[in-house]
């Protein structure tokens, strides 16, 4: 079963027995505890190992236009691949807006004032479904971050993954 977690990615908190050798946990989102042990204890490690576990784990981007991040995964346009590279290389950092204005540049044949917002805008439609979220620095540029539960819950009731318009985000 510990075998099976860790390939599927899932944080594990280890009950070992009074005697029993401590295991190796080299694993980020792996921890143990000596029975017996309290309830309070138990809730202090696994909140610890959830924020680990969001530390640690980054979402990916395939050449197929696809993000992958917590076993969801949505394809975006090539233009909006473009920009998802540049923030899953600097995960949970600020990219600022020039780095990003220049990866536009280099995927639009004539990028207008407003081609970043717009790419931007659509993005944030979309990063949601996979528990992700992009959120402006004011003056410095964007980041990509995971959202927290009660984020990924107050998306609004109309929100629809919308396809049909994918021509449109080039």
């Amino acid at each position: 079963m510990r075998e099976k977690c860790r390939e599927e990615g899932v944080a594990r908190l280890l009950v070992v027995e009074r005697g029993a050798p401590p295991p190796l946990c080299i694993d980020p989102i792996e921890d143990w505890v000596r029975a017996p042990v309290s309830r309070v204890d138990i809730d202090a490690r696994k909140n610890s190992l959830r924020e680990r576990a969001l530390r640690y784990r980054s979402p990916t981007v395939d050449d197929g236009r696809s993000l992958y991040y917590n076993s969801s995964v949505i394809t975006v346009s090539d233009a909006q691949a473009a920009l998802l590279h540049l923030f899953v290389d600097h995960f949970t950092e600020v990219v600022s807006r020039k780095d990003l204005e220049d990866r536009v540049a280099e995927r639009v044949s004539r990028p207008s004032r407003n081609s970043l917002d717009l790419l931007i805008m659509r993005l944030r439609r979309r990063v949601p479904e996979v528990g992700l979220a992009i959120r402006t620095v004011r003056g410095r540029g964007y980041v990509l971050e995971p959202t927290t539960r009660r984020q990924r819950h107050d998306l609004p009731s109309n929100y629809k993954d919308d396809q049909t318009n994918r021509s449109l985000d080039n």
